[in-house]
Parts: C-alpha cells; sequence; structure tokens
C-alpha cells in the first residue's frame, strides 16, 4: 500500500507502475524533468496534450503543507507548475491548511505564516506568475465540494485506499475529500467550467490521484469508454436519456453511430482509443449545461523523490537530510559536504571502479536542479569513470545550490511584496 502520509522512499518505480497501473510520459514535453525521467509516469496526460495541441484552456494544479520549510525535494513540483503556466496553464495552488491542522495539529495562524514565508515568496521567486493561491480554511467553494464529495465514498472504500482504520479521526478521514476537492474545484462554473487539469505529485500521492479521477466520473452524466475496439457512451442517472442522447448525437454527427434510448447508450463504429480523449472532452463541455458538478478527471504527473543528503525520503522531520529554500548559503553548503555518495570507500577504488551517481544524493542534486544536460552527462561520466572524486563533487554542487539560493534570497522582499498578487482572498 502507498502511504501518502508515510516516510518511505520508492525505488521501485516499474513495479509501482505495473501494480497501480501508471504509464510512462510520451516524448511530448520539453522539459529536463521529462527527458532525465524524473517524471517517470502520468495519468492521462493525453488530456492535456489534446488541449495545448487544440488551444483549448486547461488547469495545472497543487497544494503545499504548510508545516515546515519548502526544500529541493519540493521544488520539483513547482518547477513543473511553472512550466505548465508557461504552456498557459491556469494555475490552482492550495495551502493546506485544513491537512496540517488534522495531521500536524498545526494551527491556522502558524500554517499562514508558513506558507507565505517558507512557500510562496520562493514560488515567486522562483517564476511563478500570478494565479490561484488560498487557504483551505478560507475557501467555501472547496469546503461545500468536499461536503458533496463525501456523498460519493463511504469508509470501506476509504479504508481501502488509505489504510484507515476505525480509530482514525473525522479529520483524517476528511483530508482526502479536501484535496479532491481542492483539484476539482478548479472546474467549477466561475473559474471556466470544466477542463483538462494537471496535478505534479510524487508517486506517494497517486491514492489521493485515484480517489478524485473515480469522484470526478461518479459525478458525470456521459461516461467514455471502449467496448470491443470501439467507442461506447453510457447515460448514468435517473433522468430520461433522450435529451442527453439526442445532444449527443448532434454534437458527434461526424462519427458513425447508433444508440438505444432505453439502453441508455450511443456506439461509435468509427472511433476508437484514438478518439477517446477527444470525445469525452466534447462530451464534457455539452454536459456542463445540465451537470453544474461535471468535472474531466484530472490527469497526473509522477515524480520521482529526491532522497535526503542523509538517505530516504528528503524530509523535514531530519534537518540536515535536505536543503531548505531558505537556508543560508553556508549551511546549504555545510550539508552538501556532509552528505552521504555513491563513491568507493578509498580514492584508489573510485579510480579503478568509478562510482556509483545512481545511488548518489550529490549526483541527484544534478539531476533535480541543474538545467545543463551536457553539465550532468559530464558529472555523470566522471563518476562513472574515476575521473570525479566524490570531494571535488561535493564542492562543485554546494556551489551551485548555493548559487540558486543566493538568486532566491536577493529576489525575497521582492516577492513578498507581491505577494498579494496571487492570494485569492487579499
Amino acid at each position: 500500500m502507498i502511504d501518502p502520509w508515510g516516510s518511505n522512499q520508492y525505488f521501485d518505480y516499474e513495479k509501482l507502475m505495473k501494480e497501480f497501473g501508471i504509464n510512462a510520459p510520451d516524448n511530448f514535453f520539453d522539459h529536463y524533468l521529462f527527458r532525465r525521467h524524473l517524471i517517470f509516469g502520468q495519468r492521462s496526460i493525453e488530456y492535456i496534450e489534446y488541449a495545448i495541441k487544440n488551444n483549448i484552456k486547461f488547469n495545472a494544479v497543487t497544494g503545499l503543507m504548510p508545516s515546515g520549510a519548502m526544500h529541493l525535494g519540493n521544488k520539483i513540483t513547482i518547477d513543473q507548475i511553472i512550466f505548465f503556466q508557461g504552456l498557459g496553464a491556469n494555475v490552482f495552488i492550495s495551502v493546506a491548511d485544513l491537512e496540517s491542522y488534522a495531521t500536524r495539529n498545526i494551527s491556522f495562524e502558524r500554517a499562514r505564516e508558513i506558507a507565505i514565508n517558507n512557500y510562496i515568496v520562493n514560488y515567486i521567486s522562483l517564476g511563478l506568475k500570478p494565479c490561484n493561491i488560498y487557504f483551505q480554511s478560507d475557501d467555501k467553494d472547496t469546503q461545500r465540494l468536499a461536503f458533496i464529495l463525501s456523498n460519493e465514498t463511504n469508509m470501506t472504500e476509504l479504508k481501502a485506499i488509505y489504510g484507515l482504520t476505525d480509530s482514525s479521526s473525522m479529520l483524517h478521514v476528511n483530508s482526502p475529500l479536501i484535496q479532491a476537492s481542492d483539484v476539482l474545484h478548479s472546474q467549477l462554473k466561475k473559474f471556466g467550467g470544466p477542463r483538462p487539469t494537471v496535478v505534479p505529485v510524487g508517486v506517494d500521492q497517486d491514492p489521493h490521484i485515484r480517489l478524485m479521477r473515480d469522484l470526478a466520473s461518479r459525478l458525470r452524466i456521459y461516461n467514455v469508454s471502449l467496448k470491443d475496439g470501439h467507442i461506447l457512451i453510457s447515460i448514468k442517472g435517473t433522468m430520461d436519456s433522450k435529451k442527453f442522447i439526442d445532444e449527443a448525437v448532434s454534437l458527434l454527427n461526424n462519427y458513425e453511430l447508433s444508440y438505444n434510448y432505453d439502453y441508455r447508450t450511443i456506439e461509435l463504429k468509427n472511433a476508437g482509443e484514438d478518439n477517446k480523449t477527444e470525445i469525452d472532452i466534447k462530451l464534457s463541455f455539452l454536459e456542463s449545461k445540465f451537470n453544474d458538478l461535471d468535472f474531466i478527471a484530472p490527469s497526473a504527473t509522477f515524480q520521482k523523490l529526491e532522497t535526503g543528503l542523509k538517505g530516504g525520503k528528503m524530509s523535514s522531520h531530519v534537518p540536515d537530510s535536505l536543503i531548505s529554500l531558505n537556508d543560508t548559503e553556508e549551511d546549504a553548503k555545510r550539508k552538501i559536504k556532509a552528505s552521504l555518495t555513491g563513491g568507493r570507500k578509498t580514492i584508489e577504488d573510485q579510480k579503478i571502479y568509478g562510482g556509483d551517481p545512481e545511488r548518489c544524493p550529490v549526483y541527484e542534486l544534478y539531476m533535480y536542479h541543474d538545467k545543463d544536460d551536457a553539465n550532468v552527462q559530464r558529472v555523470y561520466e566522471e563518476c562513472r569513470g574515476g575521473v570525479r572524486m566524490c570531494g571535488a563533487c561535493k564542492s562543485e554542487a554546494a556551489e551551485m545550490i548555493s548559487s540558486l539560493l543566493k538568486d532566491l534570497n536577493e529576489k525575497r522582499d521582492e516577492s513578498m511584496s507581491k505577494v498579494h498578487e496571487y492570494l485569492s482572498h487579499e
């Protein structure tokens, strides 16, 4: 079971993909995180690709847990959000203060302070443009939708997904519904209605993704599936199917189709898997005329979790395992120079056998945070070839990261003055 609240580090990504039905991304997105396979998996990313190709508006959604410092392990998510924003995405960022209260016992006042000073200011300094950032505890749309979503699931399902028990607090039980609401509420009519929506996450968050996709599908009237290689559209609910079938038939009249009012179905004989995304999006836009809770099931990208400098998951619970974006340059250098490596026990062995960059937290600093592909390849080859020694590699990495922190610190005051442009209710 994947635990979104746990502290495990996951290494067997291929096994996770096979067991949980996560697909590999294609080569559509030209970004170093995709090129280096640090984004290793996806769910329904073809919806985002279709939106970009056809100039359809789409959303990019993420959240932040205001429970500690923003660190380099968190940065990969906002790097993706900034990338998608540059491709035209409408960005929504939830400050999960309800969840931090439920699972970490952090007050709303403290959560606000952490969110602004440790996260939002750094987001702006990294290049995020004005967008919709809100606090869960302030947002009535999120709370109202979470209440509605709670009617679409039950404790048996939540126990199966999250391993909850009878002793789990109701706040803990409610957290996944709030997260689902955070993502789906970006498709409410006040924000433009249903849109393809991408959520960049670590694989530890996949239980949330699976739940919110299921909840979105349960609220739809039109259900698009494959039957014997062609498209089958089913009309869900108890309403008279004729109106919905007639509207869909009129919309899809360029296909060879047949329909049955009694069975509440439409079959498209000359449409298959390649047409499924387009048909589902078009039907969702049509359905929004009848259904205020019409959501396109969100897409997701799955990123590999950056290893902590002391091994394991990069976590604020182990301060020397991470580099906070609010760390001083001196602290960052100290932590990197004390980091574990993938090097050999002696310099002689390193020269003979080479290092193991795949198991090296220092090499990951280059992989995740150096945008120069040629330089990252150079570091890899020098390590493998026994040319690069760990001490010199740490020093070089320390300079790279301290330069990043220096740049963020220099922008901090200006970014702080812009925070109000990002907060929804300010």
